[in-house]
């Protein structure tokens, strides 16, 4: 008995003091570093310097908090070699103590994603989706309960459902949304499976994050993997990057673009901001625009009718058109309509239309412009459907003046 505590007693102050050199060394010692900790847990040895518990101990002695005592004996638990061990697993030796800590809480499925080279940030975005997978299985155990599936019978309609897209091709589509440069290189050939995995990974990871999905960028022999939460479970899909080029080739981007769907860019590696509001698809080159059908709540060209007077009846002069052809279009700027301050030389103004011709034209341009250049930004808001509106009934109702300024800009091109 007296050898037992005699032989404890020279444990404990060689765990103790070793411990001491550990902790200043690199962070694969964690490992070491829990396992003497479970050492001294398991085997009561705190006991022989007057501590109450493990946790007493490593605050006593090293100024350890009880979470940081916990979290060095899971390293071990979690990545030693039979859970209990001084040596490190192979597949994670080369992993900081950082990124050891942040896998604990990530589960054995998707520690397949994480690498030597996969920093911090990443793993803290797959952490990202899982929380969001956990969040949408909590609403989905809510939604399923007997009462909200009662009331969702009566008011479901029996609608039927439309078979989901493949979250890997959603993904990799808003992915190149933001990578146009290289989507412009790959869709044109010049982009080879080598190019695109050093131009994407050149570190040998990185993360692109679209809400519960993620996927993980390698280097081109490990390709990457994908995350994919569907149907009340997740899964792990891997890619080559000659798969990645060959779907790229079938993605229909431009329709993509042209609806709005690019969002603004995210932290390199990591997830998504919010979407922009999606844009109306604008017609070919060639082809006759689609009509425009007002929102609920908003007037059209026809409500107007009556409003807006009807400028073939006014009685327009060929003289006065030609007076009003020499007007400045600099007036519009910055997005703003300025009124010219010049005296107006045409006749056109009554009571049935209080307007000059030089107001019209100016108002047609400013319009116009403001019109175009808001659909090349993708934005679809309300603004831009009022400015389509009062295109159109300023259009409709001084035809001869808008006639006018197209046939001015088409001699303007042929010139």
């Amino acid at each position: 008995m007296e050898q037992m505590a005699l032989t404890d007693r020279q444990d404990y102050e060689e765990y103790r003091n070793e411990l001491k050199r550990k902790l200043d060394e690199t962070s694969e010692n964690f490992i070491i570093i829990g396992y003497i900790l479970k050492q001294v847990r398991d085997r009561q040895l705190y006991r022989n310097g007057d501590y109450g518990d493990i946790n007493a101990f490593g605050f006593g002695e090293y100024g350890l908090s009880k979470s940081t005592v916990s979290r060095f004996m899971n390293i071990n638990t979690k990545f030693s070699v039979g859970g209990n061990s001084r040596e490190i697993k192979p597949e994670y030796r080369g992993y900081g103590s950082s990124k050891l800590q942040e896998m604990l809480s990530i589960s054995e499925e998707d520690m397949a994603l994480v690498t030597a080279d996969t920093t911090v940030d990443q793993v803290q975005e797959l952490k990202k989706a899982v929380g969001i997978q956990k969040q949408t299985e909590r609403e989905e155990r809510e939604n399923s309960l007997p009462l909200l599936r009662m009331a969702a019978g009566e008011t479901g309609g029996g609608t039927q459902e439309t078979e989901p897209a493949d979250p890997f091709r959603e993904l990799l589509t808003q992915f190149w949304l933001e990578n146009e440069e290289l989507y412009r290189k790959v869709a044109a050939g010049l982009a080879t499976p080598e190019i695109v995995a050093e131009e994407i990974s050149p570190s040998g990871s990185m993360t692109y994050r679209n809400g519960v999905n993620i996927v993980f960028f390698y280097d081109l022999e490990r390709g990457a993997k994908m995350r994919i939460y569907e149907k009340g479970k997740a899964e792990i899909r891997q890619y080559t990057y000659q798969e990645i080029v060959a779907i790229t080739l079938g993605l229909d981007i431009a329709q993509n673009h042209a609806a709005g769907k690019k969002t603004p860019e995210p932290v390199e590696g990591t997830g998504q901001g919010e979407k922009l509001p999606a844009a109306a698809p604008q017609p070919e080159s060639g082809e006759e625009p689609a009509p425009y059908v007002p929102m609920p709540g908003q007037s059209s060209v026809e409500d107007l009718t009556g409003v807006m007077p009807d400028r073939e009846a006014a009685g327009a002069s060929a003289d006065n058109r030609a007076d009003a052809a020499g007007t400045d279009t600099g007036d519009v700027i910055d997005g703003e309509y300025r009124e010219l301050d010049a005296e107006r030389t045409d006749t056109r103004k009554s009571a049935e239309c209080p307007y000059a011709d030089t107001d019209v034209r100016n108002a047609i341009s400013y319009f116009d412009i403001e019109y175009i250049r808001m659909t090349g930004l993708h934005q679809d808001t309300p603004k831009h459907r009022h400015y389509k509106i009062a295109l159109e009934c300023i259009r409709k109702c001084h035809r001869d003046i808008a006639e006018q300024l197209d046939r001015e800009a088409y001699m303007g091109k042929e010139g």
